[in-house]
């Protein structure tokens, strides 16, 4: 038997939805806003992401579940996948768990996937196909794009729902804002806080992430790790690689930048070259903060911690 109820299905057997603005392609989900795109562009632009965040943490998760994932029939919930680089390398290395990737569109793989992994289309800002207690560890990370503020806490209760008493949260944002910014980069991340605002999406998500878990009625040992700047010496090609990442998203959202800064298309592109001199040479980097909480099993009589 799935896991998952009728209104989910394989994401092969789901029609590409959607839409196209300014040449650029986007999601067109109802109650969706991402505003990101939704094309190969895109794609690589998470997997770049997915590396360069393996890279600065040195590794792929937070909470203390290894013990979990060793476990025959463990479940785990990556909530936004995108591409399913954080899902697959978790799935060949914990080949007795099973994962489930799951996003607001399907998931085109160039690569096979493990027997263990799993991809469903599904809307985190809707009721999730699954079952209440499905899973050992509900994984998330970098959705303040797609989460407008007022939503954060009925997220996350719906996440806690689908986790088993006992299970672990982790979520991970970061700041739009980095330190060691120059003229140019200043100028454009100062105009994604406007887009931020203007969508009602909130561009500090990661310092409030950790109270929304301590709140919650039905989490307790919350932990959380802030990275502040990078904990040994990097090259220039790991800051080429950070300036990519920022580099694609800020030239998917021109059309609506250029307007928000007064720039020409032209100066626009310039303010991007200069862009990742200055990130290079600053060494610039974005703080960043993951928490894990775990789930309260009201069959005993402990008292919440954390």
């Amino acid at each position: 038997m799935g896991i998952c109820n009728s209104k989910s299905k394989p994401n092969k057997s789901v029609p590409d939805k959607s839409r196209f603005e300014d040449s650029i392609k986007h999601h067109d989900i109802e109650n969706n806003m991402y505003y990101l795109p939704n094309d190969i562009d895109e794609s690589d632009r998470l997997q770049i992401l997915h590396f360069v965040e393996r890279y600065i943490w040195q590794s792929n998760f937070f909470a203390p579940i290894n013990h979990l994932l060793n476990q025959e029939g463990a479940m785990v919930l990556d909530v936004g996948t995108g591409r399913g680089s954080w899902l697959l390398e978790m799935a060949t290395k914990y080949p007795n768990a099973k994962f489930i990737g799951m996003d607001i569109s399907p998931v085109q793989l160039n690569v096979s996937k493990p027997k263990n992994a799993e991809f469903i289309e599904a809307n985190i800002l809707e009721h999730l196909p699954f079952a209440d207690n499905t899973f050992d560890y509900v994984f998330q990370r970098f959705l303040n794009v797609g989460i407008l503020t007022k939503s954060w806490p009925s997220v996350i209760s719906e996440l806690v729902r689908i986790l088993k008493p006992g299970g672990y949260i982790e979520l991970m944002e970061g700041e739009i804002l980095f330190n060691n910014m120059g003229p140019a980069t200043t100028r454009l991340m100062n105009g994604m806080i406007i887009i931020f605002d203007e969508s009602g999406l909130d561009s500090m998500a990661c310092h409030k992430i950790h109270g929304y878990l301590e709140e919650h009625k039905h989490l307790h040992n919350v932990h959380y790790e802030i990275k502040k700047h990078m904990d040994f010496e990097c090259g220039e090609k790991f800051y080429k690689m950070k300036y990519q990442i920022y580099a694609n998203g800020l030239v998917a959202v021109k059309p609506k930048l250029i307007n928000i800064i007064e720039a020409s298309s032209d100066e626009y592109d310039e303010l991007l070259k200069k862009m990742c001199d200055e990130m290079i040479e600053n060494e610039s980097f974005g703080l960043r903060v993951r928490v894990y909480a775990q789930k309260l099993d009201t069959s005993n009589t402990n008292v919440k911690s954390c």
